[in-house]
């Protein structure tokens, strides 16, 4: 239990960080999740050593609790996924990501079909619920 709190500790933390790559310039952010995979599809994958599951509710840690529902909430709002099952090790492709090698990945990275990129498909709807409540992104 605390090795898979630890896990999504890293996870949430490497969200961040991809983020900051994300913010602006989305085709730099790698995580890849697969965009028409169930819920129930999700919760056995992230069962496994190579998928994790991450919670956009992670990168409101630390923020007070009314910061915190309002992001939670603009989010929400969005209609957008409250997590995301990433691939974590053995991804294929070139640079250790699912879609590296489609020509098509500009076009194909947040189309909502198949293996999506996080930011490019929800990068703007993560920052502007920061954005809207007036709160500084955490990374």
């Amino acid at each position: 239990m605390f090795k898979r709190t630890l896990i999504n500790i890293g996870a949430g933390a490497a969200l961040a960080a991809a983020a900051v790559l994300g913010t602006g310039a989305a085709a730099y952010a790698h995580e890849c999740y697969n965009a028409n995979r169930s819920e129930k599809g999700n919760a056995g994958a992230s069962n496994s050593q190579t998928w994790l599951t991450v919670h956009v509710d992670e990168l409101t840690a630390g923020l007070s609790e009314a910061d915190a529902e309002c992001v939670l909430d603009a989010y929400a709002a969005t209609g957008a996924p409250s997590s995301f099952t990433i691939k974590i090790k053995g991804a294929n492709g070139s640079g250790g990501t699912i879609g590296a090698n489609n020509p098509n990945r500009d076009v194909k990275a947040a189309d909502g079909k198949g293996i999506d990129e996080i930011f490019a498909a929800h990068g703007a709807d993560i920052a502007g619920s920061f954005g809207v409540c007036g709160v500084e992104l955490p990374f």
